[in-house]
Parts: C-alpha cells; sequence; structure tokens
C-alpha cells in the first residue's frame, strides 16, 4: 500500500474521505448504542407492572444517541470545530429531523410494499438511510468545509 505521500491528490482525497466515512459510521454506531443504553436503563428504572414509560424514555435515548453522533462527528469524525456550535447543532437537529422522515419512509417501503418483518426490516432500513442521506446531509450541510 502506498503511503499518503505517494499519492496523487486524488487518491489523498479519496482516501481522506473514506476514512471520515469510517469515523462516521463508527460514530454513529456508538451513538445507536448510547440510545439504547440510555432507553433500557430508563425503563429498567422506571418499570412497574411490567410497564414503564417508554415514551419517555425513547424521546430521551434519542436525544442521549443525537448529541453522542453530533459530538463525535463535530470533533472526531469531520473534525468541523471551526465553525460556531449553534449554526451548527441547529443544522443537525434539522437533519436529525429529515432523517427521521427518510428512515419512516424506507420502513414503509421494505415493510409495507415489500412484505418484510418489521422487526427484521429495521437494521437494513438504518443502514440504507445513513448511507442515503444521513451521512451525505452531515457531509455536505452539517459539516460543510471541514477539514478532512
Amino acid at each position: 500500500m502506498k503511503s499518503a505521500s505517494e499519492l496523487g491528490p486524488r487518491a489523498r482525497k479519496t482516501r481522506r474521505e473514506a476514512a471520515s466515512a469510517s469515523r462516521a459510521a463508527i460514530s454513529s454506531v456508538l451513538a445507536t448504542l448510547s440510545d439504547w443504553v440510555v432507553y433500557e436503563l430508563l425503563l429498567l428504572a422506571t418499570m412497574q407492572a411490567g410497564r414503564g414509560p417508554y415514551g419517555a424514555a425513547a424521546v430521551a435515548g434519542a436525544f442521549a444517541g443525537g448529541v453522542t453522533n453530533f459530538t463525535l462527528n463535530r470533533t472526531w469524525a469531520f473534525r468541523a470545530r471551526h465553525e460556531p456550535l449553534v449554526p451548527q447543532g441547529l443544522r443537525y437537529a434539522v437533519g436529525s429531523l429529515m432523517t427521521l422522515l427518510v428512515l419512516e419512509v424506507v420502513l414503509w417501503i421494505i415493510v409495507g410494499r415489500l412484505g418484510f418483518d418489521a422487526r427484521a426490516a429495521w437494521l437494513p432500513a438504518k443502514v440504507l438511510t445513513w448511507a442515503m442521506f444521513s451521512y451525505p446531509f452531515q457531509r455536505i450541510v452539517v459539516f460543510t468545509g471541514a477539514e478532512r
């Protein structure tokens, strides 16, 4: 494998983009894990008669996952700390809501139109949504101009 100094400008850019995408994928996995952990811990702490406030736990988990993902993407995946936090965070929040809508459409297609089991469809739908929308949106809109 050639070192970075031996590669041409196009190859270096491709390598940097692949590294950024890999870091963003890891960030998304860690965010999903934090979402799940918060959700489960809140349910565990509040369970009564086999049921807890799962709606509130889901919102808290999603918020924790979003904060985890935004922080890791800003500081590590995209290295975009040069821009003010609030405008970047607002763009991230808008992108998160749009990602949810895209996920709903992808799930509707996989489950509602193609007839797959809803539980089995969740992971492929998440991966497709990340690849088709979430990563490009964050790369181009949220963390625009980030060093790679």
